[in-house]
């Protein structure tokens, strides 16, 4: 038994593929999307796709997959954005207490970053001021 079985029951192999990769407009999104709340293996599906897409960014991620397009697919990946991890940065260094390599550890990101990430900051709120 092949652990690609369960597609050969999946409703979307047996209808037009270009519901599930709409052009820009997303004007077909809404079909896909009935189709895969009415399909048996959505669940299979769904961790088929964690699988394949792992920790890929919005940009990575393409199409329908187990009634979810990119940003619900990220936003349940728990995925954490470059951005985010800059927030994380910014918020511990102005808390003071923290020196550049703890705060790296603590953001799981090398120290480089941080200075990066604070000197940037700096400069930016110079500009502000």
């Amino acid at each position: 038994m092949s652990r690609y079985d369960w597609m050969e029951d999946a409703r979307c192999a047996q209808v037009d593929p270009d519901l599930w990769h709409p052009d820009g407009s997303g004007s077909r999104s809404s079909e896909a999307l009935q189709i895969c709340r009415r399909c048996p293996v959505q669940r299979q599906c769904a961790d088929h796709t964690a699988r394949l897409e792992g920790d890929a960014s919005k940009r990575d991620r393409h199409g329908m997959w187990a009634g979810q397009g990119p940003t619900e697919r990220l936003a349940r990946s728990g995925h954490v954005t470059r951005e985010t991890k800059h927030d994380v940065i910014l918020r511990l260094a102005a808390r003071g207490h923290m020196d550049a390599y703890e705060i790296a550890k603590v953001a799981e990101v090398d120290v480089r970053t941080v200075w990066r990430v604070t000197a940037a900051n700096r400069k930016q709120m110079g500009e502000a001021a």
